[in-house]
Protein backbone atom coordinates (compact mmCIF):
# COMPACT_ATOMS: atom_id res chain seq x y z
CA UNK A 1 0.00 0.00 0.00
CA UNK A 2 1.20 3.54 -0.77
CA UNK A 3 0.21 7.11 -0.35
CA UNK A 4 0.77 9.76 -2.97
CA UNK A 5 0.59 13.51 -2.38
CA UNK A 6 0.57 16.12 -5.13
CA UNK A 7 -0.26 19.77 -5.69
CA UNK A 8 -1.66 21.28 -8.88
CA UNK A 9 -3.31 24.44 -10.14
CA UNK A 10 -6.88 24.76 -11.35
CA UNK A 11 -6.99 25.72 -15.03
CA UNK A 12 -10.20 27.73 -14.60
CA UNK A 13 -12.49 29.16 -11.95
CA UNK A 14 -13.92 26.41 -9.77
CA UNK A 15 -17.30 27.49 -8.41
CA UNK A 16 -18.76 25.43 -5.59
CA UNK A 17 -20.95 23.35 -7.94
CA UNK A 18 -17.91 22.36 -10.05
CA UNK A 19 -15.99 21.36 -6.93
CA UNK A 20 -18.92 19.28 -5.70
CA UNK A 21 -19.17 17.54 -9.09
CA UNK A 22 -15.43 16.79 -8.97
CA UNK A 23 -15.81 15.48 -5.44
CA UNK A 24 -18.71 13.20 -6.39
CA UNK A 25 -16.67 11.78 -9.28
CA UNK A 26 -13.68 11.22 -7.02
CA UNK A 27 -15.66 9.53 -4.28
CA UNK A 28 -17.39 7.13 -6.69
CA UNK A 29 -14.13 6.04 -8.28
CA UNK A 30 -12.28 5.86 -4.98
CA UNK A 31 -14.96 3.62 -3.50
CA UNK A 32 -14.74 1.27 -6.50
CA UNK A 33 -10.93 1.07 -6.21
CA UNK A 34 -10.70 1.11 -2.39
CA UNK A 35 -8.83 4.43 -2.36
CA UNK A 36 -8.99 6.79 0.59
CA UNK A 37 -7.58 10.27 1.00
CA UNK A 38 -8.23 13.95 1.17
CA UNK A 39 -8.54 16.87 -1.24
CA UNK A 40 -7.99 20.50 -0.28
CA UNK A 41 -8.74 23.41 -2.59
CA UNK A 42 -7.26 26.78 -1.67
CA UNK A 43 -7.23 29.81 -3.95
CA UNK A 44 -7.02 27.84 -7.17
CA UNK A 45 -4.59 25.23 -5.83
CA UNK A 46 -5.38 21.57 -5.21
CA UNK A 47 -3.46 19.48 -2.71
CA UNK A 48 -4.45 15.86 -2.50
CA UNK A 49 -3.39 12.67 -0.79
CA UNK A 50 -4.41 9.30 -2.24
CA UNK A 51 -3.81 6.05 -0.38
CA UNK A 52 -4.37 2.44 -1.33
CA UNK A 53 -2.89 -0.32 -3.45
CA UNK A 54 -0.09 1.04 -5.61
CA UNK A 55 -1.71 -0.03 -8.91
CA UNK A 56 -4.99 1.71 -8.05
CA UNK A 57 -3.35 4.89 -6.73
CA UNK A 58 -1.16 5.16 -9.83
CA UNK A 59 -4.15 4.60 -12.13
CA UNK A 60 -6.11 7.38 -10.46
CA UNK A 61 -3.10 9.70 -10.41
CA UNK A 62 -2.57 9.12 -14.14
CA UNK A 63 -6.19 10.14 -14.77
CA UNK A 64 -5.62 13.29 -12.68
CA UNK A 65 -2.55 14.15 -14.78
CA UNK A 66 -4.73 13.88 -17.90
CA UNK A 67 -7.64 15.90 -16.43
CA UNK A 68 -7.85 19.34 -18.05
CA UNK A 69 -9.26 20.89 -14.86
CA UNK A 70 -5.74 21.07 -13.41
CA UNK A 71 -2.18 21.71 -14.57
CA UNK A 72 1.32 22.31 -13.20
CA UNK A 73 1.08 19.08 -11.22
CA UNK A 74 3.92 18.48 -8.77
CA UNK A 75 4.32 15.06 -7.19
CA UNK A 76 5.45 15.66 -3.61
CA UNK A 77 5.41 12.22 -2.02
CA UNK A 78 4.97 8.67 -3.22
CA UNK A 79 5.93 6.08 -0.66
CA UNK A 80 4.90 2.85 0.98
CA UNK A 81 2.74 3.06 4.09
CA UNK A 82 1.80 0.44 6.65
CA UNK A 83 -1.64 1.88 7.39
CA UNK A 84 -4.03 4.46 6.01
CA UNK A 85 -4.17 7.94 7.52
CA UNK A 86 -7.72 8.40 6.14
CA UNK A 87 -9.23 4.90 6.45
CA UNK A 88 -12.87 6.03 6.56
CA UNK A 89 -12.70 8.78 3.95
CA UNK A 90 -13.34 7.86 0.30
CA UNK A 91 -12.32 11.47 -0.22
CA UNK A 92 -12.35 14.03 2.55
CA UNK A 93 -12.73 17.52 1.11
CA UNK A 94 -12.52 21.14 2.11
CA UNK A 95 -12.73 24.29 0.03
CA UNK A 96 -10.76 26.78 2.05
CA UNK A 97 -11.59 30.39 1.33
CA UNK A 98 -10.09 33.55 2.74
CA UNK A 99 -13.34 34.01 4.67
CA UNK A 100 -13.16 30.78 6.69
CA UNK A 101 -9.42 30.34 7.31
CA UNK A 102 -9.45 31.82 10.81
CA UNK A 103 -12.12 29.30 11.84
CA UNK A 104 -10.11 26.25 10.79
CA UNK A 105 -8.12 24.70 13.60
CA UNK A 106 -4.67 23.74 12.39
CA UNK A 107 -4.83 25.86 9.22
CA UNK A 108 -1.47 26.59 7.65
CA UNK A 109 -0.66 29.25 5.07
CA UNK A 110 1.46 26.66 3.24
CA UNK A 111 -0.44 27.10 -0.04
CA UNK A 112 -0.33 30.91 0.12
CA UNK A 113 3.44 31.11 0.30
CA UNK A 114 5.16 31.50 -3.06
CA UNK A 115 7.53 28.61 -3.61
CA UNK A 116 9.46 27.40 -6.63
CA UNK A 117 8.55 23.91 -7.89
CA UNK A 118 11.73 22.53 -6.30
CA UNK A 119 10.84 24.09 -2.92
CA UNK A 120 7.34 22.62 -3.11
CA UNK A 121 8.71 19.18 -3.98
CA UNK A 122 10.99 19.33 -0.95
CA UNK A 123 8.17 20.34 1.43
CA UNK A 124 6.48 16.97 1.79
CA UNK A 125 6.67 17.07 5.57
CA UNK A 126 4.80 20.36 5.60
CA UNK A 127 2.13 19.01 3.26
CA UNK A 128 1.62 15.91 5.34
CA UNK A 129 1.35 17.95 8.53
CA UNK A 130 -1.19 20.25 6.87
CA UNK A 131 -3.33 17.34 5.66
CA UNK A 132 -3.19 15.44 8.94
CA UNK A 133 -3.92 18.48 11.12
CA UNK A 134 -6.87 19.27 8.89
CA UNK A 135 -8.10 15.69 9.19
CA UNK A 136 -7.89 15.78 13.00
CA UNK A 137 -9.78 19.07 13.21
CA UNK A 138 -12.64 17.71 11.08
CA UNK A 139 -13.22 14.26 12.60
Amino acid sequence: MIHLIYVSSATREMPEEDLLFLLDQSRERNLRQHITGMLLFVGGTFIQVLEGDEKDVEEIYESILNDDRNSANILMVKEEISERAFPDWSMGFENISRNNRDQIKGYSDFLDIYMTPAEVANSSGTAIKLLYSFKKSNI
